[in-house]
């Protein structure tokens, strides 16, 4: 009987915090390169390439996480877990022997937060625009859409632990300073999930 209200706040939230990240994260890490993500005692890799690789990494973790859930769907979510949380500590692992201990932490963020935000701009509002539509047609709206949305809110609130912690490790040498840094943001990464 009532249609619900655009998410105004909703998205200008996720969108507003991954543009004003992504631009700090450039503003620092991609215009200092050389001197906070390449670390030459780590790899001996020029400050553009380790640019290129973590715009590069920005979609391709969105990418990846997508088809994973179109291919999974609403059903396998534990699967869906543990292979996203593997794969980010495979992320973690090969980024911590190109980059710097720090700027792995906040590429590791910056994919999550892309993923964050991406579900907002791709999956969860369109969905709830094409149910709003559907009723202002008069037309039984398709749940699929709601589901997928509910779904990828629920990730991005299971994430929302791990990428403040990442993003705020930069503070903290002791987390990100050891040869086991990876290990780190896996640990982060399973217990963000089950502190929710």
């Amino acid at each position: 009987a009532t249609l619900p209200e655009p998410l105004h706040w909703f998205k200008w939230e996720a969108y507003w915090t991954w543009l004003s990240g992504v631009a700090l994260f450039a503003l620092v890490y991609y215009a200092h390169a050389g001197t906070y993500m390449v670390d030459r005692a780590v790899a001996d890799i020029a400050p553009w390439q380790a640019v290129a690789l973590s715009v590069a990494l920005l979609p391709a973790g969105w990418v990846f996480y997508d088809q994973l859930c179109k291919r999974l769907g609403l059903a396998h979510e534990k699967v869906l877990a543990v292979v996203m949380i593997a794969f980010f500590t495979l992320v973690a692992w090969g980024l911590s022997h190109l980059f710097s201990g720090r700027a792995m932490f906040m590429q590791v963020g910056a994919m999550i937060g892309t993923i964050m935000a991406w579900n907002v701009y791709f999956v969860i509002i369109p969905g709830q625009r094409k149910l709003v539509e559907a009723k202002e047609r008069d037309a039984a709206p398709d749940p699929i859409h709601g589901l997928r949305g509910k779904q990828r809110s629920v990730h991005n609130n299971y994430l929302t632990l791990p990428v403040v912690f990442l993003m705020i490790s930069s503070h903290y040498p002791l987390l990100y300073a050891t040869r086991f840094n990876w290990l780190i943001v896996a640990i982060v990464l399973a217990i963000g999930p089950v502190i929710r």
